[in-house]
């Protein structure tokens, strides 16, 4: 896919990025927003990796040492629009430094406890090992590089 046409559906489909600007970073693999500068001088914007099927959407602060994760979203993806399925909050005196494992293995639980749920709404079993290697590969397919 193109590198525009990505972007377009990105701005178009995501609530998450509705009337943001958003650019492709291709060195880390992610769509950054325009960010905004708080009166203590942090930096906020939000990081964002899709696939065809899922959203994975970072709120970040970018302080005067650390950038921090201030939560993070998921968001099912069926090729018209994007569907909040998951979302966890870090802030105040519970704030998170940024690390990409931590975000990726936090992505993988929340996607893993909202496919449980959907499991037990249709009475299905599957089992928690299976359930969490699907969950951790359906995550790791939006860090793959989308655009050349």
């Amino acid at each position: 896919m193109k590198n525009n046409a990505l972007q377009t559906i990105a701005a178009k489909a995501l609530p998450a990025l509705s009337g943001e600007s958003i650019t492709y970073n291709a060195a880390k693999n992610v769509f950054l927003t325009l960010g905004y500068t708080s009166a203590a001088g942090n930096m906020y914007y939000k990081a964002v990796r899709l696939s065809n099927r899922l959203v994975v959407y970072y709120e970040l602060g970018q302080g005067y040492i650390h950038t921090f994760l201030n939560g993070i979203k998921l968001f099912a993806w069926d090729g018209q629009k994007a569907q909040l399925i998951a979302q966890k909050y870090w802030g105040g005196d519970n704030w998170r430094k940024f690390d990409e494992y931590f975000a990726k293995e936090q992505s993988i639980l929340m996607l893993k406890g909202f496919l449980e749920g959907q499991l037990r709404l249709q009475g299905a079993h599957v089992s928690d090992q299976e359930l969490a290697c699907f969950a951790r590969s359906m995550v790791e397919e939006t860090q793959r590089k989308q655009l050349a």
